[in-house]
């Protein structure tokens, strides 16, 4: 009976020439629940972008000074290109300075976008960082709360 549930599929991929380690390698890639490195850079990537800048926003020598302007010179810095190697590497990506204005309208749109909203209202609470709560809920345990900047 197990054969005859696969029959078809197994029949498609003899007649279609497909190569059975692409096909294994795809279906295990889709797999819920297994995470690579890839995927947890990805999904990282946009609440790293918004809590840098909101930080960034918060300091004093910005005061005044446009988003536009905020993000620019992030890009520009070499923790910036540190940050996209980094991140960008699964993707076989590194930061070119060339880019730098391709950067900056990406970098811009993320922050407006209205899904992101929840970032901005977050890491605008927490002055842009990450709160890291230790093990239980107590009142002893908020205050060990560790911030990560």
């Amino acid at each position: 009976m197990g054969k005859d549930k696969w029959a078809k599929v197994i029949d498609y991929l003899k007649k279609s020439n497909r190569n059975p380690d692409a096909v294994l390698r795809l279906l295990k890639g889709s797999d819920k629940g297994t995470e690579s490195n890839y995927t947890i850079a990805r999904s990282s990537y946009s609440m790293n972008v918004i809590g840098v800048i909101t930080a960034k926003k918060l300091e004093p020598k910005n005061k005044g000074k446009s988003l536009t302007h905020i993000i620019r010179q992030w890009v520009k810095s070499k923790d910036f290109e540190d940050f996209y190697n980094l991140i960008k590497s699964p993707e076989n990506k590194k930061y070119d300075r060339s880019k730098l204005e391709k950067y900056v309208k990406q970098i811009n749109d993320l922050w407006s976008k209205p899904n992101q909203k929840a970032y901005r209202k977050y890491f605008e609470m927490t002055k842009g960082k990450v709160l890291i709560q230790t093990g239980s809920t107590g009142t002893k345990a908020r205050k060990r709360n560790l911030i990560i900047k």
